[in-house]
């Protein structure tokens, strides 16, 4: 295949008894076709482009891709319509991709995200985009880019802990809505500022046509109250002001509470999650997600008067100015519906016997389209909510607990995370009987006892990943490193990340740092391939830095990126 950098294994072959220091690139493809319409030329265009730089491995995403990719909502918009026109011209993006590599003598590895088989795309339940895409229900919704075996097995994806509070309060009328400001600060917002909508199917909301009176009060916090990042709002027992709105009984879907300022300082804030709670007649909370007027998909469409909303899509803990100017239609407000979701968006219950099945069945198509090695990463788009915590309570799981004889959190995580290196176990087997390489994403940011807050959505929770175990194990040829939220340094003095580094050292498995493009990329590098430990750095990601060319060329446009290359390219000669 002209594989002249690699070996006779497919992994690149040593220079005086050390593998060299190789700069890589990751193609994360699907965000590369949403900007363009992609040919096999573009992608050949691309593979030189890349080794013309100095790159030698292209690390590329799985998508399905050997069974027809995840179900695409074509005509959402362009760039779905962009990607869709990709797939068709190239079939399986994955071969393709192997194949351009080869021919200009650099490897190809795959990166398989097992979680990432349903990343969460939704669209308002009212809206014509819903009804035209939609593949499987959820609160405010329905999702819509999904692989097809999680839309024939819905009931496989991680599921919600048994709750039965949420069903005894599924129907009851809404008899207050209460909004909790993150202190005691006076505020501006009085009565007659506030407005309450509704929507019986979450699109274009209307104003209530209800009287309501507002009680003023200040009262202690309940609890703590943190925000994404983990800073402390609110803590327990300190005053905080509230204004709960009643004299009604309300029984849509779906209710939004925003003021009409349209100037000025904002004052009520709090986190999404807390900002509002619904109440019924005896002064119960209903469970419930919210809406912020946010999104992590089609963030640009959002709008609660001519659109709708996205519900519990994993920043809810994000601060929100209930007293800002609403006329976007996605600022200035707060929505809820009553309910969990049960099942997560996309994420499939790694204990579920057909999942791991299922997950071996795609490793076979990644190997089958010629790739060099696989990349494992547990960091996925499949996984959002508000309330990580509440999921992981497959029935799978309370079985294996009761055999373990403890149905508590910490054998719920230990049953799931034993049940993720069983997968790999099974995974290494396949990897090495076909000759090719296996490397697994160490996460800084989220192996760790701390990890931060706002990454949480990321990953499944409830889950002890065992990344000790799989080094000690020897289940990986290699690893990478890879953070997002901690800062870079973390990589040299982060006592996780030292550990890591200690124990793949001990092992003999080479260690690759994955760093996200910015201003310092060529200083990072340098630090990287100077400190004598790693035997990679990986440009993250191509869609960053490359430009596609109507007449099928490729080219480089980012200057931090360039740098980095020029300087592996003198290393080269």
């Amino acid at each position: 295949m002209g594989r002249s950098k690699s070996d006779s294994e497919g992994h690149v072959a040593s220079q005086n008894g050390h593998p060299p220091f190789l700069l890589e690139a990751l193609v994360d493809f699907v965000d590369d076709a949403m900007a363009a319409e992609i040919t096999p030329a573009h992608v050949d265009a691309m593979m030189r482009v890349l080794c013309e730089a100095g790159v030698q491995r292209v690390n590329w995403g799985y998508y399905g891709d050997g069974h027809g990719s995840y179900f695409v909502p074509v005509g959402l918009n362009s760039g779905w319509d962009n990607y869709e026109k990709t797939l068709r011209a190239l079939g399986n993006p994955l071969r393709v991709a192997v194949e351009a590599a080869h021919r200009c003598g650099m490897e190809l590895y795959a990166y398989f995200k097992p979680y990432e088989t349903g990343p969460g795309l939704s669209l308002p339940e009212g809206s014509p985009e819903a009804r035209a895409f939609g593949r499987l229900r959820q609160q405010g919704g329905w999702l819509t880019w999904l692989d097809r075996f999680v839309v024939d097995h819905p009931e496989l994806r991680i599921r919600h802990r048994p709750d039965d509070s949420i069903g005894d309060l599924a129907d009851v009328p809404i008899c207050a809505l209460k909004l909790t400001k993150r202190d005691d600060a006076p505020t501006r917002v009085r009565r007659e500022h506030l407005q309450i909508w509704s929507s019986q199917y979450n699109y274009r909301y209307q104003p209530c046509d209800v009287g309501f009176d507002v009680r003023e009060a200040v009262e202690p916090s309940e609890k703590d109250v943190r925000d994404i990042n983990g800073d402390l709002v609110t803590r327990q027992g300190d005053p905080v002001r509230t204004l709960t709105l009643s004299g009604f009984q309300l029984t849509d879907s779906y209710l939004l509470v925003t003021t009409d300022f349209s100037s000025g300082s904002a004052d009520f804030e709090n986190t999404g999650t807390e900002l509002l709670a619904a109440l019924d007649a005896e002064g119960r909370a209903i469970p419930g997600v919210f809406a912020t007027g946010g999104g992590v998909w089609e963030r640009n469409s959002v709008d609660f008067r001519n659109w709708g909303l996205l519900f519990d899509m994993g920043f809810g803990q994000s601060i929100v100015r209930l007293d800002e100017p609403n006329g976007s239609g996605r600022d200035g407000l707060i929505a809820f519906t009553r309910g969990r979701n049960e099942f997560l968006p996309g994420a499939l219950c790694e204990t579920e016997p057909q999942v791991q099945a299922y997950w071996l069945s795609c490793l076979d198509e990644i190997m089958d389209a010629g790739v060099d090695g696989v990349d494992f990463r547990v960091e996925n788009h499949g996984t959002h909510t508000d309330y990580y915590e509440e999921y992981g309570f497959n029935d799978v799981i309370f079985e294996e607990c009761a055999h373990r004889g403890s149905v508590d959190s910490a054998m719920i995580a230990q049953v799931r995370g034993d049940a993720y290196t069983h997968f790999l176990r099974q995974a290494r087997g396949m990897v090495a009987s076909r000759g090719r390489r296996m490397r697994i994403n160490l996460n800084i940011d989220w192996f760790r006892p701390d990890p931060p807050p706002v990454r949480r959505l990321a990953y499944p929770a409830n889950i002890n990943y065992d990344w000790q175990q799989w080094v000690d194990e020897g289940l990986l040829d290699e690893g990478i490193l890879r953070l997002y939220q901690l800062p870079f340094d973390a990589v040299f003095d982060d006592g996780v990340a030292g550990e890591m580094i200690t124990r793949c050292q001990e092992k003999g498995i080479p260690l690759t740092v994955n760093r996200y493009i910015n201003p310092d990329y060529p200083a990072e590098f340098e630090r990287v391939r100077q400190d004598g430990r790693f035997s990679g750095f990986i440009l993250y990601e191509t869609a960053r830095f490359l430009q596609f060319e109507a007449d099928g060329g490729c080219r480089l446009d980012n200057d931090a990126v360039a740098e980095v290359c020029r300087r592996m390219k003198r290393d080269q000669a």
